[in-house]
């Protein structure tokens, strides 16, 4: 079962008992936004809890993605900002947001420049596909093992790893306690989930692609986000 997670604020407060330090932890999730015939455009909030229940960094991304090889190839930052959700000590969600330092841009400028179509993804796309003891299944066909979605998460979420290192690299954090998703070979097991979100692209020769959205967490609170793109073509 997926643990509820609330952006913004550490989503830790039935995980650990009142008054302790919850584990610092981050969560990056990816919604699709719009897509041209050859690249696919994600909104990404990444979320640093900074190990608190009160406080968080959240940046906000657009990625670009490759359809054809599922790699987020070019990503463009679009805000940066603290929150406390403790100021003078009242509890609040949502809470005092500051906009931190740093080059931004304004994303519907970009996808406008980009010549991207918006689109509203749904549950409808995903109507053939399941998750099988980890594996992402069509019908009765496997097109990707665990594995195999471990290396797409990878290929989407790397491109942010100089600017969110892992935080397992921090001297408070030892790196059993969490799985790095940047890592394809981390040690741990993903508990992914499929979610109602999907969208199908239509590729000249009639060449049909599908994106899901699947979100995979670690058994710390940790969690991630990203879309598999799966052709018609696929075989295992």
């Amino acid at each position: 079962m997926m643990r509820l997670a609330i952006l913004g604020l550490c989503s830790c407060l039935l995980a650990w008992p009142a008054g302790a330090t919850p584990p610092r932890l981050t969560t990056s999730d990816d919604r699709m936004m719009a897509a041209t015939q050859t690249h696919l455009y994600v909104l990404r909030d990444v979320v640093d809890n900074l190990g608190s229940y009160y406080s968080a960094l959240q940046d906000q991304h657009l990625v670009e993605i490759n359809i054809e090889t599922g790699e987020a190839t070019r990503f463009w930052v679009l805000r940066r900002i603290s929150v406390n959700g403790l100021p003078e000590n009242d509890f609040l969600n949502p809470g005092v947001v500051i906009e931190r330092d740093g080059d931004v841009h304004d994303m519907m400028a970009l996808l406008q420049e980009l010549g991207a179509q918006p689109i509203t993804p749904g549950p409808w796309a995903l109507r053939d596909l399941s998750l099988v003891d980890g594996a992402l299944v069509k019908e009765d066909k496997t097109v990707l093992t665990p594995f195999g979605i471990r290396a797409a998460g990878r290929a989407q979420l790397a491109i942010l790893r100089e600017a969110y290192p892992p935080i397992e690299t921090e001297e408070e954090f030892m790196r059993g306690e969490r799985i790095d998703f940047y890592d394809l070979y981390a040690e741990g097991d993903w508990i992914c989930e499929l979610m109602p979100e999907g969208q199908t692209f239509f590729r000249p020769e009639e060449e049909r692609i599908t994106a899901a959205k699947l979100r995979c967490e670690d058994d710390v609170g940790g969690w991630w986000s990203f879309h598999v793109l799966i052709s018609d073509n696929d075989e295992t």
